[in-house]
């Protein structure tokens, strides 16, 4: 559950983060989602339960719901299901070294943008949003999943370091050998 927490917690860092340094540097299109990165690590690790994953994908869906602006619940929705895509994956892959943690990125940022844009086209109708403009949003998406690929395996290696350091990398401890009798 700690571990969940700090999934949460670092992937809220993060969106901050990556919204306070787009305003600082007025960037606009070239943003990595470092969220599903997050998602992605949970995913893919045999200590993080399905129950505990899912939350954690939900738990930051809708804090970029609120950070974006978008229709509350529809990057829930898109984060959940993409984690229980990855989940599934996660038992046919392996993730191992950087190259494979970049196109892990890669990936996971085109499933939830295809996720998430199925979800705005069924919901364009109520919304009132016209689906022509949703579909343009599609020919500057290559430029996110490029920063996504090109982030993911720094923050992957440092949500290692940051769960070693916590000691919630589940390796075992290190046992003092005493030899006297």
């Amino acid at each position: 559950m700690l571990r969940a927490f700090v999934y949460v917690v670092l992937g809220w860092l993060l969106i901050a983060l990556t919204g306070g340094m787009a305003d600082v540097l007025s960037l606009t299109v070239m943003l990595p989602a470092t969220s599903v990165v997050i998602v992605t690590y949970a995913a893919f690790s045999p200590h993080t339960s399905v129950h505990a994953g899912l939350a954690v994908a939900i738990g930051l869906g809708y804090l970029e719901d609120l950070h974006q602006g978008a229709p509350i619940g529809t990057l829930a929705l898109a984060h959940g299901l993409t984690f229980l895509l990855l989940r599934w994956a996660s038992g046919r892959f392996a993730i191992t070294g950087f190259i494979m943690r970049a196109v892990a990125g890669l990936l996971s940022a085109v499933l939830l943008d295809a996720v998430t844009l199925a979800i705005l086209l069924v919901l364009a109708d109520p919304l009132g949003v016209p689906r022509e403009a949703l579909l343009g949003v599609t020919s500057v998406l290559h430029w996110h999943v490029l920063a996504t690929m090109l982030v993911a395996p720094p923050l992957w290696a440092g949500v290692d370091r940051l769960l070693a350091a916590l000691r919630l990398d589940d390796r075992p401890p290190q046992q003092a050998y005493w030899t006297g009798k």
